[in-house]
């Protein structure tokens, strides 16, 4: 079962765009300081440039692969930040990212202007954890919203 059949009542997926190619996430793969999460691919091999809005709130964008590469590389993601690869932003000036920060390996969130590794935000483990089981929202230190 994948992440987008699977996403809790507090998400919904109200815009996304079609898979990646094969050839697109070998690019990424190759790309990418650190070995990019299975979640993230399986994910991408469904849909891409995915809307996601949040506890009827705010909105996240999950990137396609050509993306990630696209914003990791204008916003010299790995320069301030590096093992890491932004995913995606919260459509609000913040980037969401695989990286090993305070609290160990796991998605943060870091504005653009502000790409510090002691000034990310751990919201939750994993990708699964954040959509599927909620963490990171609620009933936890750090949240996205």
């Amino acid at each position: 079962m994948s992440i987008l059949n699977e996403v809790s009542n507090m998400f919904s997926v109200d815009v996304k765009q079609p898979p990646a190619t094969e050839e697109e996430i070998k690019t990424l793969k190759s790309f990418s300081s650190i070995e990019v999460p299975l979640e993230y691919l399986e994910l991408v091999r469904q849909a891409t440039e995915i809307e996601i809005k949040v506890d009827n709130k705010m909105y996240i964008r999950i990137w396609s692969p050509s993306g990630c590469i696209e914003m990791n590389e204008s916003y010299n993601i790995q320069t301030y930040m590096p093992n890491s690869l932004a995913i995606g932003d919260d459509e609000g000036g913040r980037a969401l990212m695989y990286v090993t920060g305070n609290e160990g390996f796991g998605l943060y969130i870091a504005g653009f202007g502000d790409l510090d590794i002691d000034d990310a935000i751990k919201i939750a483990p994993s990708l699964q954890d954040l959509l599927v089981n909620d963490i990171g929202l609620d009933g936890c230190e750090h949240t996205l919203v």
